[in-house]
């Protein structure tokens, strides 16, 4: 999210130039709900390329072949479980990682998603209102939205506040296409552009608030139809203050959603496995209460279990190399992805 720190080489084109259908995202899949757990995986940015191959309109972001770090995951819980509700009354859903300590907390709507604050041992951070909003659809290619924030921030180990002043976003869907990550294709891509900043300002006696602290977000943001929260994140941080030097902090990672499957049904699939191929752990992520069963390539039956949570990790080392098919019924449908055990 930094404007500074990427150069886009090339002309831009216009949407109205081109014949080809826009694309919207709905907002209907979208927003986490309480109980998802969201998986991404951090990617080497070696090989990295922002502006893909095309014009806006008919995009191909070919990113299939970029190394893969460490996985990552977030988890949405009711905010009345974090125990200090009282200090963001009007949230409706609080968010939990293993990127950073502490919640982040949000308002949502059918179609929105607007900070609220986040609190952790060191900080408390808050959003004098909902204006501080991330996500709001529908959007549709060439739309942009802007909003503009206020709030305040505090180093909970000094005792000291910062009022947050200059708080600005601005959103714009700026190219659609097809998405290419490490684990499958997407097709009717939409990539959002939110860059933000803020002020941190403090009375330091001086007559007028001092500003000790800015910070500059250049973040893109791959979305599809079906699925929830982006499929793929890549950005930049700036943070400037008076006592250090400018810190740079780059983020890029990828939902692994595996698009390969055997079912002919169109439909988003309510199932995700990851890593694939797998040597020693395989992950599967579907719905609470779903028959999970793998069968080998004669039609064995090698695994049968139902998940109690939305989340399950098996161990296949012990299994024959070869290719295996997973089915996961959750009684109104039935969904089939291929895996490769190596």
């Amino acid at each position: 999210m930094k404007t500074s720190t990427l150069i886009i080489v090339g002309l831009f084109i216009p949407f109205v130039l081109f014949s080809q259908e826009l694309v919207t995202i709905s907002g209907e899949n979208q927003i986490p709900q309480i109980g998802d757990t969201i998986y991404y995986v951090n990617l080497n940015d070696f090989g990295f390329e922002l502006q893909g191959i095309g014009p806006v309109t008919a995009k191909v972001w070919d990113y299939s072949s970029l190394g893969e770090n460490e996985e990552l995951k977030f988890w949405y819980i009711d905010p009345d479980e974090t125990g200090i509700i009282d200090s963001f009354p009007n949230a409706t859903i609080a968010e939990v990682s293993d990127v950073v300590p502490g919640y982040m907390f949000y308002a949502t709507g059918d179609y929105y998603l607007s900070r609220l604050g986040s609190m952790d041992q060191d900080m408390y951070m808050n959003y004098y209102s909902d204006s501080a909003t991330l996500y709001s659809f529908p959007i549709t290619a060439g739309d942009d939205q802007g909003y503009s924030y206020e709030g305040a921030l505090e180093y909970i180990s000094m005792s000291t506040w910062m009022d947050i002043v200059n708080g600005e976003i601005n959103i714009e869907a700026d190219a659609q296409g097809t998405l290419i990550t490490p684990s499958g294709t997407f097709e009717n891509v939409l990539r959002i552009h939110v860059i933000e900043s803020f002020e941190a300002q403090v009375d330091l006696g001086l007559g007028t608030p001092t500003t000790v602290m800015t910070l500059e977000d250049d973040y893109y943001y791959w979305f599809h139809e079906d699925y929830k929260s982006p499929i793929l994140i890549y950005g930049i941080t700036d943070t400037q203050s008076l006592l250090k030097q400018k810190e740079t902090t780059e983020v890029l990672r990828y939902q692994p959603i595996i698009t390969t499957s055997l079912n002919t049904n169109q439909k988003k699939l309510n199932l995700t496995v990851y890593p694939n191929p797998a040597s020693e752990n395989l992950n599967i992520i579907s719905s609470i209460g779903s028959e999970i069963t793998v069968y080998d390539i004669l039609g064995n039956v090698v695994l049968r279990t139902k998940l109690i949570q939305n989340n399950l990790r098996i161990d296949v080392s012990n299994w024959k190399q070869g290719m295996y098919i997973l089915k996961s019924n959750s009684g109104e449908k039935s969904d089939y992805i291929k895996i490769i055990v190596q």
